[in-house]
């Protein structure tokens, strides 16, 4: 990794949002194994790399209908440790999680960069492009906060609706947000590169 990328990663604090819902206990990813495994590998992978540049640790938002749980300052052993103790049930309250997230960036005068695992439609379409709105108009800059969503299976109108929030959200006073399937995010050769891109779309 080039120095340049990381002192840009340096300059933010990081929030992962994760869906335990139950859909992400379908077992339609690569060896048979559930969306819910497959992610874990991927979302540990990031917080490992993101954490040996911030000491402070990440925050971690887990949601389902059932619960949403937030907590600060993870490392990468609290992150492994959240997701063994969890297992998919429950719908999908992403503008929850999206309001818990929120609430824990802007902690420090960093950037933020959140970063949510999901698979599915959320329960309520227009509440969570509305909290990303409200949350765009609290903004100074374009680059304080970046959203990347990656999405988990293969369900095609998930697909659309995280790409319609990636190029179609009107009201919005920045654009912040970027979607990735888990495969395009795998592409990328670092954590670096991967986070690069989504604050330079």
């Amino acid at each position: 990794m080039e120095e340049a990328q990381l002192a840009k990663l340096s300059e933010c604090d990081f929030v992962i949002v994760i869906d335990k819902s139950g859909s992400m206990g379908e077992e339609d990813m690569p060896g048979g194994r559930s969306r819910w495994d497959y992610m874990q590998e991927t979302a540990c992978a990031f917080t490992r790399d993101v954490c040996k540049l911030d000491a402070d640790g990440v925050g971690v938002v887990l949601f389902s209908g059932a619960s949403i749980v937030a907590e600060d300052g993870c490392n990468y052993d609290k992150v492994k440790q959240i997701l063994s103790n969890n297992k998919p049930s429950g719908g999908t309250p992403l503008h929850s999680a999206l309001e818990a997230a929120f609430k824990l960036a802007g902690k420090s005068d960093k950037k933020d960069f959140v970063l949510v695992f999901t698979d599915g439609v959320p329960d309520d379409k227009a509440a969570a492009a509305d909290v990303i709105r409200r949350q765009t108009q609290k903004m100074n800059s374009d680059d304080e906060l970046t959203v990347l969503f990656v999405q988990v299976g293969r369900d095609e109108a998930a697909g659309r609706y995280l790409k319609k929030l990636d190029d179609d959200l009107t009201g919005c006073k920045y654009d912040i947000v970027d979607a990735k399937t888990i495969d395009e995010a795998e592409k990328f050769g670092s954590t670096a590169e991967l986070v690069l891109a989504a604050i330079a779309d």
